[in-house]
């Protein structure tokens, strides 16, 4: 309860922060940064000296000279400090650079020229519509320059991206005046990292306290590789994650946990290919082993009105849906599944697009967990295997210029029954800000007899999109943002009939998968949802999200044969703050998840299981980042970060016990990109 109110209290003050901040504050423009030695100061107004320079519309446009001569074939950059983004441009014959698409932010002003010493200033864009001028001189590089402002002296304040670019052959004179262009595919890439192979590196290791076990010892990490090859885009990320006996452990049983994943992307003009791999598994305490496979593989190819997707999946788990003494009937404690999905979209018109694809999967069930289950499906061999193909189709109309219809129609055929979900939505732009939506679905033909009751599992991060196995789906939201990326707000609720029993995963850490609720068929749960972000001052920025709900309702058919009503509740709520001045993040979050599931059979059994009926659970995260460049001069951007875990609570039908004992996760390590 003292975590629960602290909690509660600091999202408290800090929503009030946010919201009471004027909003003068966020639109006065923050004062010019003082220029380096030997520049000329920033100018918000265009000054005599631009003559060489077009004046019309918006963006960053200046000079760059050499002894108040102009100097052509600088680079000139734009290093966007809050997301990492670069863009070049080169200087004319005049000297004259232009960025005419940079949006408001703070940024780093690079300006680089072989056997001259670079000039690095700092901008600050309020709006991404005004018109800003900047002058930069270029002093040779000598020995006189050698013992002061020097290129080595000021290259600790230039960007790893930057640094690595300022090492490539100096541009060709006659581009002179023109960014970074590539192909399509290859364009995003391009435009922040440039044509060569980028690597980001983390590492990380800690204590993980886990209740009944003792310490543990989390170590691991992620490492990604990315960058365009003769026109495509490779992109290849991993991580690995163990968690071992500590050597602090006292009284309690080891632990063994292993997670690894691998995913390899490469995009073209037209099309992209993803092929992932995850494997996980999780022994001790006495529990029985947990074990989660899955592979994928999907292929996106976009033709010239049109696009085709095509994907499949395998996956294999034994304990990882069902790991409680007491589950739904419907969660297998070991299964396979494969999968796959296609599906075919046509732009027809400017206004109007449709959409058709199918999926298909076939999933067999090993062991269950119920003697009494175990041996009513050991007579019908085909009870443990299940098949289902979806036929869907969507379309969009925009029938006016601020308002769009979508509508589509879902059919599922399985073993002979046969279930249409319809669904429709209207999304209404209310002004140059304003915008609002409302979706609803729901089944309007099934047949109960014939139909088996499937289990779903699903991310809480998904769950919104009316496409989880519910009966029926309605939702409304409402949001705002003002194109500038300074302040944005939205609200919406959500009411869902659940259709299917479904286990919904708050945390996708695999070591933290005990976080979630099953909801059965016939709960009824309606949520609120909530965002709102505010750049509290010109380099202070901070959102916050919170999503609450409450249901049920359901009746819990449980592997132990006993029938349950179903309740669930949970509060998810989290704080993003960027310090972009001192290029520092801080990320505070905080889930409390309630399931209590009430007998229905009476008398002293219902009694006796009602304190193990009930799950409780909270946890609170803290995590923080802060980049080492502002504080040493070094080659690459090397962060140091910090997270911090707390989580109390009791699973169903665990032991009464469990909510006495906190969970305490301290990871600490550093992340470098260059």
């Amino acid at each position: 309860m003292i975590l629960t109110r602290l909690t509660q209290q600091l999202c408290f003050l800090a929503a009030l922060l946010l919201l009471a901040t004027p909003a003068a504050l966020l639109a006065a423009p923050e004062p010019a940064p003082e220029p380096a030695s030997g520049q000329v100061p920033l100018l918000e107004t265009v000054s005599a000296t631009a003559a060489a320079v077009d004046l019309q519309g918006a963006g960053v446009i200046g000079r760059v000279l050499t002894d108040l001569e102009p100097l052509s074939a600088v680079r000139v950059y734009a290093y966007q400090l809050a997301d990492f983004s670069m863009k070049r441009v080169v200087t004319d014959e005049a000297g004259a650079f232009r960025f005419a698409d940079l949006p408001a932010g703070l940024y780093k002003i690079i300006a680089h020229k072989s056997g001259f010493v670079p000039a690095v200033v700092m901008l600050t864009r309020a709006r991404d519509d005004s018109l800003q001028f900047l002058e930069l001189e270029l002093a040779e590089q000598s020995e006189e320059t050698a013992a002061g402002e020097d290129f080595w002296s000021v290259r600790g304040r230039i960007p790893a991206d930057v640094l690595r670019d300022l090492e490539a052959p100096e541009p060709d004179l006659r581009l002179a005046a023109t960014p970074f262009s590539s192909n399509r595919g290859a364009e995003r890439w391009a435009s922040t990292r440039g044509d060569r192979f980028a690597t980001e590196m983390e590492a990380m290791t800690g204590i993980d306290y886990l209740p009944a076990v003792g310490e543990a010892v989390l170590t691991g990490g992620q490492v990604g590789f990315e960058g365009a090859m003769g026109g495509y885009r490779v992109g290849l990320s991993g991580d690995y994650w163990r968690l071992a006996p500590g050597g602090g452990t006292q009284g309690g049983e080891d632990v063994d946990g292993l997670a690894r994943h691998l995913t390899l992307e490469v995009e073209g003009d037209d099309s992209e290919l993803l092929v992932s791999t995850l494997f996980q598994r999780l022994a001790g305490s006495g529990e029985e082993p947990i074990d989660f496979q899955t592979h994928r593989l999907s292929w996106d190819k976009e033709f010239d009105s049109s696009r085709a997707h095509l994907a499949t999946q395998h996956t294999s788990q034994v304990n990882y849906y069902a790991d409680a003494s007491i589950a739904p009937v419907e969660a297998p404690r070991d299964s396979k599944a494969w999968e796959l999905e296609g599906s075919y979209t046509l732009e027809a018109t400017e206004r109007a697009s449709f959409q058709g694809g199918l999926r298909y999967r076939d999933r067999s069930v090993g062991v269950l967990s119920a003697s009494g289950r175990e041996a009513e499906l050991s007579a019908d061999p085909d009870a443990l295997r299940d098949e289902r193909l979806d036929l869907f189709g969507r379309a969009g109309t925009r029938v006016r210029p601020t308002v769009l219809i979508e509508y589509g129609l879902y059919t599922t055929l399985r073993d002979g029954s046969l279930s249409m979900t319809p669904h429709g939505g209207v999304v209404v732009q209310l002004g140059d800000s304003w915008q609002a939506s409302a979706v609803a679905s729901g089944k309007v033909s099934h047949e109960d007899a014939l139909r088996k009751r499937d289990f779903v599992p699903a991310f809480y991060s998904e769950s919104s999109a009316c496409t989880q196995g519910e009966q029926s789906c309605y939702k409304i939201s409402l949001s705002r943002d003002d194109d500038h990326g300074d302040s944005a707000l939205s609200v919406g609720a959500i009411h869902r009939e659940i259709g299917e029993t479904l286990r919904l995963f708050f945390d996708d850490d695999f070591f933290n998968h005990v976080e979630s609720l099953y909801l059965v068929e016939g709960d009824q749960l309606p949520e609120v949802q909530f965002g709102v972000s505010r750049r509290v001052t010109p380099q202070i920025l901070a959102r916050l999200e919170s999503n609450v709900g409450q249901g049920g309702g359901g009746i819990f058919y449980g592997t132990d044969d006993e029938r349950y009503e179903n309740s669930v509740r949970f509060l998810v709520t989290s704080l993003d703050t960027q310090f972009q001045g001192t290029d520092t993040g801080l990320f505070i979050s905080f889930h409390h998840l309630e399931q209590e599931l009430d007998p229905l059979n009476g008398g002293l059994l219902a009694d006796a299981d009602r304190d193990g009926s009930r799950l409780e659970l909270q946890r609170l995260q803290l995590m923080l980042t802060q980049d080492l460049g502002i504080l040493f001069d070094l080659a690459a951007d090397w962060a140091l970060k910090l997270n911090m875990e707390f989580s109390r609570g009791s699973v169903l039908f665990g032991s009464p016990n469990d909510s006495d004992e906190l969970r305490r996760r301290i990871l600490g390590g550093l992340a470098v990109r260059f």
